[in-house]
């Protein structure tokens, strides 16, 4: 409406500056400075100026501009709400016989919560109770995720009215969310479940909405809250939990390395059956080898009794070699 308002000044400002001098014979400046309308004035101007106006409006009123994101349903006054909704863009419709009405068909929010976070967009309502299979009372934040279906603007403007939120999304929302918390247990909800529960909320959600001609996008489970007791229980469970699979993990690894243990000892001990048996098919072998690790600079060695004196190791070192 101020839109059309500033219109209308706009256009009789130009019209005016259009007959200026027909304006300053309409009006005349007297000695005191008040304005009167002077005696000589033209009813032609002043009809023109009136002829002009309803023009104007009824121009501005033919025509309907729907914003990006948006859609506008027709109300007819002989025929109703009209079956067809209006995409974004500039429409023709009827002046002051027909009125149309805009929809928002972006995402839109509701939230029940009762923290204190601020909501980006949409509606909010306080946090939701609901009963566990168990037995326990949970607190629960949501948030539903929906549009309008575009083709059912003028359905819903027509069997819900405006107020499609505290109507639709609210209730089936609150009603089936609590039915589903109710099949399974605090701890479900709590841990491992959680993403299945969310799954057949906006299983059972989903199909409701669409029959009223909300798309629902997203349920997003932000917070679940027990009593204190039992939200401590839960939280000695879990440590129970970690603390069994961190002893489980041990057994394992120690499982492992024995395991490893005794492939090395037999590994080992494999070796050395080995090389015995090369020590036995070859004596020499153990004289090379006592060779091999003396220093270097040793050249001559002692024996023990019954054997030669003094042998030249080098020697013997080679002639061992050239057997091997």
């Amino acid at each position: 409406m101020s839109d059309f308002i500033i219109l209308i000044v706009i256009i009789m400002a130009i019209l005016i500056l259009a007959n200026k001098n027909k304006f300053q014979n309409f009006m005349s400046q007297q000695n005191n400075g008040a304005i009167e309308i002077n005696p000589k004035l033209s009813k032609k101007f002043l009809g023109g100026i009136i002829i002009g106006i309803i023009v104007l409006v009824l121009i501005f009123n033919s025509f309907v501009m729907v914003s990006g994101g948006h859609v506008a349903v027709i109300y007819d006054i002989g025929m109703g709400i009209l079956k067809k909704n209006l995409p974004p863009g500039l429409h023709l419709k009827i002046p002051f016989w027909q009125t149309a009405k805009e929809f928002n068909t972006r995402t839109q929010a509701f939230t029940m919560s009762s923290s204190e976070e601020n909501v980006a967009s949409g509606e909010k309502d306080n946090s939701m109770e609901a009963p566990t299979s168990d037995g326990q009372q949970v607190t629960i934040d949501v948030t539903v995720l929906f549009h309008l279906d575009p083709n059912n603007v003028n359905n819903i403007w027509q069997n819900i009215g405006e107020d499609y939120v505290q109507k639709i999304v609210k209730p089936i929302s609150r009603s089936q969310i609590r039915m589903a918390i109710s099949q399974y247990t605090a701890i479900d909800i709590y841990s491992e479940k959680r993403a299945e529960a969310v799954k057949k909320m906006t299983e059972e959600i989903k199909p409701m909405f669409a029959e009223k001609g909300i798309i629902l996008e997203e349920i997003l489970l932000r917070k679940v809250a027990f009593a204190p007791e039992y939200a401590k229980s839960i939280e000695e469970k879990q440590i129970a939990e970690q603390t069994i699979k961190k002893a489980k993990y041990d057994l394992e690894r120690i499982e492992v390395e024995k395991k490893q243990k005794i492939i090395i000892a037999q590994g080992e001990a494999e070796s050395i059956r080995l090389k015995g048996e090369m020590l036995r098919a070859n004596p020499q072998t153990i004289q090379y080898e006592f060779v091999q690790k003396m220093a270097e600079n040793v050249k001559w060695g002692f024996l023990p009794a019954n054997s030669l004196p003094m042998i030249d190791l080098k020697s013997l070192s080679e002639e061992v070699k050239t057997k091997f």
